[in-house]
């Protein structure tokens, strides 16, 4: 059987024109590589899906073997690899749609994770697996679900995704929650569909999910800044210290906010908010005359935090945030 599996492979790879200037990986170019998936040898196979993935857009031509490879081949680890170096190819693997969408009804938690994180790479092109990816967001498996609405928003923005995406953040333990944090915030959705969702999860009883949560908002920009100071009243130290963390991110049009924080009635968030300022370097210089004040605070870490902050301001150039 597993003879007949190769052959049928090898009859199904076309020929990938080589040339003088083809990309090659490791000393191999992309026809070389497509003829290693017909390998017998399954590790041989996932190696070349790899390699393929490694050269990327410009293995587009292998796009329709790695198909065959993702729809036929017996090992869970050289199907993933397949979806995965066609997700590296991205739209030029447009050819691959059919087979990806019919992986995404895999009993595989793996394959199916892979195959709708690749059609989102694939974009608009993917347009025909959106009935299949919208019943996918009911996915057993979290990460596949959160995979699903990342798809659905790349190709088409649809509807359904930031909702169910909003959903998960504040649906039980493990690992949905954090992806879905993750994925609202590397979005290019509209600040105001997450920055509610993003802010809640801030109290979240997973400490990276609330980590998760600042980073993403403070990758937002100016636009969290209103939620975030919501967010410094909040009874929850964890949720303080978040947002706190997000102003840092968001930098120097948070320097108003990081300046009241100097006067939280939590150490701690008085702490962080010092720190923030001094991580922002010279960009942070109207937070002096506050950062002055704090250099008398009752705690002395603030103390020393607010000392560490002034001479960044003064002497230091503005960090990378």
């Amino acid at each position: 059987m597993k003879r007949a599996l190769i052959l049928f492979l090898c009859a199904a790879i076309p020929t990938v024109a080589t040339g003088r200037q083809e990309t090659t990986w490791q000393g191999k170019s992309v026809g070389q590589w497509v003829e290693q998936l017909a390998e017998e040898d399954e590790r041989a196979r996932w190696y070349a899906t790899y390699a393929l993935g490694q050269i990327g857009p410009q293995a587009a031509g292998a796009a329709e073997p790695l198909a065959k490879i993702l729809a036929a081949d017996l090992h869970e680890y050289v199907r993933d690899g397949a979806a995965w170096a066609l997700g590296r190819i991205g739209p030029d693997a447009a050819s691959a749609v059919e087979a990806l969408t019919a992986a995404l009804d895999s009993k595989l938690p793996s394959i199916r994770r892979n195959s709708a994180r690749t059609l989102g790479l694939i974009g608009p092109a993917a347009q025909s697996a959106i009935p299949v990816l919208v019943r996918m967001l009911e996915d057993r498996d979290a990460t596949a679900a959160v995979n699903a609405a990342e798809a659905l928003w790349k190709i088409d923005r649809h509807t359904a995704a930031i909702p169910a995406l909003v959903k998960m953040t504040d649906e039980g333990a493990g690992a949905g929650p954090y992806q879905a944090v993750i994925a609202l915030g590397r979005l290019d959705a509209p600040p105001d569909a997450v920055v509610a969702a993003l802010t809640t999860a801030l109290g979240h009883a997973d400490a990276d999910v609330r980590r998760a949560a600042a980073r993403a908002l403070g990758q937002l920009g100016p636009a969290a800044v209103p939620s975030l100071r919501q967010a410094m009243a909040d009874a929850d130290d964890e949720v303080r210290r978040g947002a706190v963390e997000a102003l840092r991110w968001i930098g120097p049009a948070a320097v108003p906010e990081l300046i009241a924080a100097l006067e939280n009635d939590r150490p701690v968030v008085r702490r962080m908010a010092a720190r923030a300022l001094g991580r922002m370097g010279p960009a942070a210089r109207e937070a002096e005359a506050a950062l002055l004040e704090a250099v008398r605070d009752p705690d002395a870490q603030v103390r020393q935090m607010a000392h560490w902050a002034r001479r960044k301001i003064r002497t230091a150039p503005m960090e990378t945030q």
